[in-house]
C-alpha cells in the first residue's frame, strides 16, 4: 500500500468492485486508487506484512520455541503479541483463548482446567484489529471482512528442546460493536490420554464399557457439553478396541489426535458427517466413529449403519445420559428404531484436580457437606494451598466424573412405546443408573478434587436436600 498525492493506491483482485473500493477508502478516510494485483502477489504482501513464510503453503503453520521468553511490552507488532499470547496459554496448559473487544479496552483470557483466567497483555483497542488481522491470515481468511463470522485453522510447532510436537488451533472469529472477538481452541496433543485406564473411571464402570465394546454392532454414546472431554473418550474406546482383526473408520471435525491404525477422515466443505458416513457403509468397516451427531441427517445415517451390524460410536450435546434419549428424539430418530440399536450412553465432565504439589487435608464448608454428601460424616477431603505448579490456584489438571446408561429390556421397551422422559428417568435410577454429580461426590471424598469445585459443576440432588 503506498500513497500518492491524496490518493491511497490499494492492490485487489477485482479493482471493479465499487462496494469494496468505496469500503476501503471509507475506513481509511482517504480516496482510494484501485490497482489489480493477482492472488500470489497478495499472498506475498499479506505475508510480508504479518511476518509469515514467504513459502507456498506454508502461512498456516506457526513456529514457537519453549524457550523464548515471553516479554510483552507497549508498541509490539502484531506478530509479537499473538506469538507472545500463544506461548503464555500452551504454557500454563490453556484449552483456549478468548481475544475480546469492548468499548474503550481489549482483554485476554485463557481458559484452563475449565475456568476462564485474564492475563495482561499489550493487546489493546488501538492493536485489537491487527492481531485479528493476523490471526486470520494465518488461518488463511480474508483480513478485510469483518461484517460477518468467520471459521479456520492453523497450526504450531511447539519446540522444547530437541522435541517437537504439533499443536493445532481452531479459530472462530465474532464481529460486534466494538470490533471483533476471536475464540482460539488449541488441541494439544499432549492434553489426551487415550487409555481407558487413564480416563478416571471407576473399575466398576470400566468393566461395564469393555463388556459394551466387544458387542458387534449397536449405538454408543458420549455425552457432554463442550470441552467435557468425550472425544478423548472415544478415543480411549477405540485404543481399547484397535487390533488387527477390526477395521475402525472415523470421521472427525477435525482430527484431533491421529490413532495408530485407525483410518480417520476429516470433515470438509465437500465431505460432511453423513456423506462420509454413506461412503463407510461401502467400505466394510467393523467400527465407526463420529465425531458428533449434528443433525437429523447424520443421526439417520448413523442409526442405519448400526442397525445394519457396525459399531458406531458417537457423541452428542446434552447435560447427561438421559438427554441423549430427548436430543436424538429432537432429530427426527423414531423411538422404535432407538430401541433397536441404543447399547450405552456415558454423561460425562471435567472437573479441577486437586494440585498434587500442594494438596493439604481440609475440613469443607458444613452447607456443602449437608448438600452434597447428606447427614453421613465423611472424611478425606483435600484442597491445594497454591503454589508455583500450579499458578496458586490450588488446582493442576481435570479428572473426569461420569455416568452411565446401560439399558435394559425393561428400558429399551418403555423407550419403544414412547415412554415420557420422566418415566425413563425413573426406570433408569431403578435398574442401577447413577447420577454423575454422586461420582463427582466420591471423588471429592477420596481428595481428587473439592467439594467446591463440585458445587460450581452440579446441582445437589433433590433427596440430598430432603435429608436435613
Amino acid at each position: 500500500l503506498s500513497r500518492a498525492a491524496d490518493k491511497v493506491t490499494v492492490g485487489m483482485l477485482d479493482p471493479r468492485d465499487r462496494d469494496l473500493v468505496a469500503d476501503v477508502s471509507k475506513r481509511l478516510g482517504r480516496p482510494v486508487q484501485p490497482v489489480q494485483l493477482n492472488a500470489y502477489e497478495i499472498r506475498q504482501a499479506l505475508a510480508r506484512i504479518y511476518g509469515l513464510p514467504l513459502g507456498e503453503g506454508e502461512g498456516r503453520l506457526l513456529r514457537l520455541d519453549s524457550a523464548a521468553e515471553i516479554r510483552f511490552a507497549p508498541g509490539q507488532a502484531a506478530p509479537e503479541i499473538l506469538a507472545g499470547i500463544l506461548g503464555e496459554a500452551i504454557r500454563r496448559r490453556a484449552t483456549d483463548i478468548h481475544l475480546e473487544a469492548y468499548e474503550g479496552d481489549a482483554d485476554v483470557r485463557l481458559r484452563v482446567d475449565g475456568v476462564l483466567l485474564q492475563i495482561s497483555t499489550p493487546l489493546s483497542p488501538d492493536n485489537h484489529i491487527r492481531v485479528i488481522s493476523r490471526i486470520k491470515v494465518l488461518c488463511g481468511l480474508d483480513p478485510v471482512e469483518r461484517r460477518h463470522a468467520q471459521d479456520g485453522h492453523f497450526g504450531i510447532l511447539w519446540m522444547e528442546g530437541e522435541k517437537t510436537r504439533r499443536i493445532d488451533v481452531r479459530v472462530s472469529i465474532l464481529p460486534g460493536a466494538h470490533g471483533q472477538d476471536a475464540a482460539l481452541r488449541l488441541l494439544d496433543p499432549r492434553r489426551f490420554e487415550p487409555d481407558l485406564e487413564g480416563l478416571g473411571m471407576s473399575a466398576a464402570m470400566k468393566a461395564q464399557c469393555r463388556r459394551l465394546l466387544r458387542r458387534p454392532h449397536g449405538l454408543i454414546l458420549t455425552c457432554g457439553s463442550t470441552g467435557s472431554g468425550k472425544t478423548t473418550t472415544l478415543y480411549a474406546f477405540i485404543d481399547a478396541l484397535r487390533g488387527g482383526d477390526l477395521k475402525v473408520l472415523t470421521v472427525e471435525d477435525p482430527v484431533e489426535r491421529e490413532l495408530p491404525k485407525v483410518n480417520q477422515k476429516a470433515v470438509t466443505g465437500q465431505m460432511g458427517f453423513s456423506d462420509y458416513l454413506r461412503a463407510f457403509l461401502r467400505s466394510n468397516p467393523d467400527v465407526i466413529l463420529v465425531g458428533e451427531i449434528r443433525d437429523r441427517e447424520t443421526a439417520e445415517v448413523a442409526i442405519r449403519a448400526a442397525t445394519t451390524g457396525h459399531l458406531v460410536l458417537s457423541t452428542l450435546h446434552t447435560k447427561d445420559a438421559l438427554g441423549a434419549v430427548a436430543r436424538l428424539r429432537s432429530l427426527g430418530v423414531s423411538d422404535d428404531l432407538l430401541s433397536d440399536v441404543l447399547s450405552g450412553v456415558i454423561g460425562q465432565r471435567l472437573v479441577r484436580r486437586v494440585c498434587d504439589q500442594c494438596s493439604a487435608p481440609v475440613e469443607p464448608r458444613e452447607d456443602l457437606v449437608r448438600e452434597y454428601c447428606g447427614s453421613s460424616p465423611v472424611r478425606g477431603f483435600s484442597r491445594g494451598r497454591g503454589c508455583a505448579s500450579c499458578w496458586t490456584t490450588g488446582y493442576k489438571g481435570q479428572v473426569g466424573v461420569f455416568e452411565l446408561l446401560r439399558p435394559d429390556a425393561r428400558f429399551l421397551e418403555a423407550l419403544g412405546r414412547g415412554a415420557t422422559m420422566e418415566e425413563l428417568r425413573r426406570i433408569a435410577s431403578e435398574t442401577g443408573w447413577v447420577p454423575m454429580v454422586e461420582d463427582a461426590v466420591t471423588k471429592a471424598e477420596a481428595g481428587l478434587t473439592t467439594l467446591e469445585e463440585v458445587a460450581r459443576r452440579f446441582v445437589p440432588l433433590e433427596h440430598r436436600r430432603k435429608e436435613d
